[in-house]
């Protein structure tokens, strides 16, 4: 099985579901692997790919692994399969297509427009009733933590594979209710392998910036992690901004309140593992079936924002939304 592919090798380009300041991401309607579930598409970056090396560790991190463990990959990240060459230099990656299931269909209010959105994360930090009149599925506490359940088990799935996610942040996790509650990476070609540069610069959506600054490691992975737990948990007025352990004492018992201080304390090296956060929340919430769907084509997606801050096309940073 060879990771990477020439551009000439992937068929005909479908619909258009995407288009950002570094890359476009079209359908591939032709194009099967043999260790990949369901249809793909091509993520072809704008210009040439600065740092390949970084790209080929990546798809290495999947290739590595079995079938079984292929197949977790799949169900917790959009993660890059191929890399993809043209006149033997890297242009973009085939990925796997995000199930529709992490996609919301829902009516606009006042345009009356209906449009097909990823679901992302940051619409667990709104007002419950709020996110409802938006055309948000309601959600439950039991599903909060079964998402933050299954976030804190990507992330320990990655950690253990030398992987940093780096820019955790409301935009590139989605979540779904059905078939079963959880949570799916994505973005997962700005990750940075142990070892390895970075295809991009990692940096962090100013809500979730670290303590101790610009350089992220797994450490700063899981205090993002504990953001992420406190925001989804105690959704409302200054959810998507808040760092305060306290929001949580009323829901978590002394172990999990211990756990989210640590997780969220100035010094790195007390911060809990990954690991250790699912452990702690799979004990709140049935065991999750690593259930294993077949993907379809989804609508392109708009980009919706409720934190104040949005990445620049150009730079690739991130800006205050105006």
């Amino acid at each position: 099985m060879t990771d990477e592919l020439e551009e000439a090798q992937l068929g005909p380009l479908g619909t258009e579901l995407g288009r950002g300041g570094q890359a476009v991401v079209h359908l591939l309607p032709e194009l099967q692997l043999p260790d990949v579930a369901g249809s793909l598409v091509y993520k072809r970056y704008f210009g040439q790919q600065s740092a390949p090396h970084g790209l080929r560790a990546i798809v290495r991190v999947r290739s590595a692994l079995d079938q079984r463990g292929r197949e977790r990959l799949d169900t917790i990240a959009s993660w890059p399969a191929r890399v993809v060459r043209k006149d033997g230099v890297v242009v973009g990656v085939v990925m796997p297509l995000i199930h529709e299931s992490f996609f919301q269909k829902r009516v606009l209010p006042g345009s009356g427009r209906a449009v097909n959105d990823p679901r992302e994360v940051q619409n667990l930090f709104v007002e419950p009733s709020l996110a409802v009149r938006l055309g948000m599925p309601p959600v439950t506490t039991a599903d909060r933590l079964a998402f933050c359940r299954d976030f804190a088990g990507a992330l320990a799935f990655l950690h253990g594979r030398g992987v940093v996610f780096g820019d955790v942040n409301a935009k590139n996790a989605l979540f779904r209710r059905a078939p079963e509650p959880t949570v799916m990476l994505v973005d997962c070609d700005a990750v940075r392998i142990k070892g390895s540069a970075a295809v991009v610069r990692q940096l962090s959506a100013p809500d979730w910036a670290p303590p101790e600054g610009t350089i992220l490691t797994q450490a700063t992975d899981v205090y993002k992690l504990g953001l992420f737990v406190l925001r989804a948990l105690t959704p409302g007025p200054q959810a998507s901004t808040a760092r305060d352990p306290d929001r949580l004492r009323e829901l978590f018992d002394p172990a999990g309140q211990q756990l989210l201080r640590a997780t969220l304390g100035e010094n790195a090296q007390d911060r809990p593992r990954s690991a250790e956060w699912y452990a702690y929340l799979a004990k709140q919430t049935p065991q999750r079936r690593h259930t294993v769907v077949a993907r379809k084509q989804s609508e392109p997606a708009r980009r919706t924002t409720t934190s104040g801050w949005r990445r620049n096309r150009t730079t690739g940073g991130w800006e205050r939304a105006t």
